[in-house]
């Protein structure tokens, strides 16, 4: 019942946004973005990422739409099972990161979330793909710092990217695990609900942080 009604609620928010101009494309985004942070289910990010994907062919012109609508298939690609499909919740996303970058040249968000989609895709197959990928990974976080330093999702991601390595090498992990400690004040900071910029990732920090402390 609670899936019906959040299919329910998107696809409203969809036919609502035709012609309505920016009131009704904030809303839109809003209850896409509220619905983003509900889904726990492959059948539930998949609806709210369709809803991304309406609003952002409608508003092509802003970044936003485009990037929820590729973190959505990222997510995505983290709940699937097999390779082949994770692939191509990551392609999927790729189209709409594309788009983004296109909105907004130098984003850090946008960079970092680029940086995030090669993690996942890592991720899928990391025995085969860790050589080729975990170098775009890592500098797609370090440029996403270098345009914001202040940024919390590319710290934090990073972070873990740095974090697994030197678990993988058996190296120390206190660098990482300071630099995730450093997000959370960050992470507070944000004001939900009154901007569309991200305000993800605390979960994942603090997942990290957990990590760190065994």
């Amino acid at each position: 019942m609670k899936k019906i009604f959040l299919l329910i609620a998107l696809l409203i928010a969809g036919f609502s946004l035709h012609g309505q101009g920016q009131e009704a494309y904030i809303k839109a985004m809003q209850k896409g973005l509220t619905a983003l942070g509900q889904a726990g289910s492959l059948e539930e990010t998949q609806a709210v990422a369709s809803q991304f994907e309406r609003i952002s062919a409608k508003i092509d012109s802003e970044w936003h739409p485009h990037y929820y609508a590729a973190l959505s298939y990222i997510n995505m690609s983290f709940k699937a099972e097999d390779i082949a499909t994770k692939d191509s919740y990551t392609s999927k996303a790729q189209t709409f990161i594309d788009k983004a970058k296109a909105a907004a040249p130098n984003n850090s968000e946008v960079v970092a979330l680029q940086g995030y989609n090669y993690m996942a895709q890592l991720a899928a197959d990391s025995g085969n793909r860790g050589q080729m990928l975990s170098p775009k990974v890592m500098q797609h976080f370090s440029i996403a710092l270098k345009i914001n330093p202040e940024n919390p999702r590319a710290q934090a991601l990073l972070a873990q990217m740095q974090f697994g390595m030197a678990q993988f090498f058996g190296s120390p992990t206190d660098k990482p695990c300071a630099m995730v400690k450093k997000t959370l004040p960050a992470f507070d900071a944000q004001e939900t609900g009154k901007s569309l910029d991200p305000t993800w990732g605390k979960d994942m920090a603090e997942s990290l942080i957990a990590q760190c402390g065994k």
